[in-house]
């Protein structure tokens, strides 16, 4: 019996953990596709100098790489600050045109606890970038509010709340919303 391949927007502010749900999730579901675009965005020339366009690349690079992946009947997982809607609308088209389930799944924390887990990690996504500290907070805040306007304009996007010292079950409820719970 072959499983129908899912298409997986995981959002969230940085660096309230996106990317080790991401990692735990391929971890178990062998060649499986977890496309993190700071993974891809470092891998383009002078990125930082052409930010802006290097981030209109990136959006195309996930959007092409995933419905290959999805084509061949393996899920997709995007672990993704959703800045914004159309970008899920876009994704949410190519889930459909592959026949594969779509799932928007939104870590959330109120703004105060995003911004201080962020400032506790010390670094947005992308490496090599600089430390993040407390000057960076009204550029923080500004994504944050970025990202809560693109979300609410996805009425079908299931909310999670994030444990901070308890991955194991923030991971069990997001594969409960993905309908991957054990039997």
């Amino acid at each position: 019996m072959t499983t129908q391949p899912k298409l997986i927007i995981l959002n969230g502010f940085a660096g309230i953990g996106k990317t080790t749900i991401a990692r735990r999730y391929i971890d178990e579901h062998p060649l499986d596709l977890s496309l993190e675009g700071d993974t891809i965005i470092v891998m383009l020339g002078q990125w930082l100098t052409y930010e802006e366009k290097a981030r209109e690349y990136v959006i195309a690079l996930l959007k092409s790489m995933a419905a290959t992946h999805l084509r061949h009947g393996r899920s997709v997982l995007l672990p993704y600050l959703l800045t914004n809607a159309r970008h899920a609308e876009e994704f949410e088209r190519i889930a459909r045109q592959q026949n594969a389930r779509f799932f928007e799944i939104y870590l959330f924390l109120e703004k105060e606890e995003a911004l201080c887990r962020l400032l506790e990690r010390g670094t947005w996504g992308e490496p090599g970038l600089p430390t993040i500290t407390e000057k960076d907070l009204p550029e923080m805040s500004k994504l944050y509010d970025t990202m809560t306007a693109a979300t609410v304009k996805r009425p079908k996007t299931i909310m999670l709340h994030p444990l901070k010292d308890d991955i194991d079950q923030t991971y069990k409820a997001f594969l409960e919303a993905i309908e991957e719970t054990d039997t």
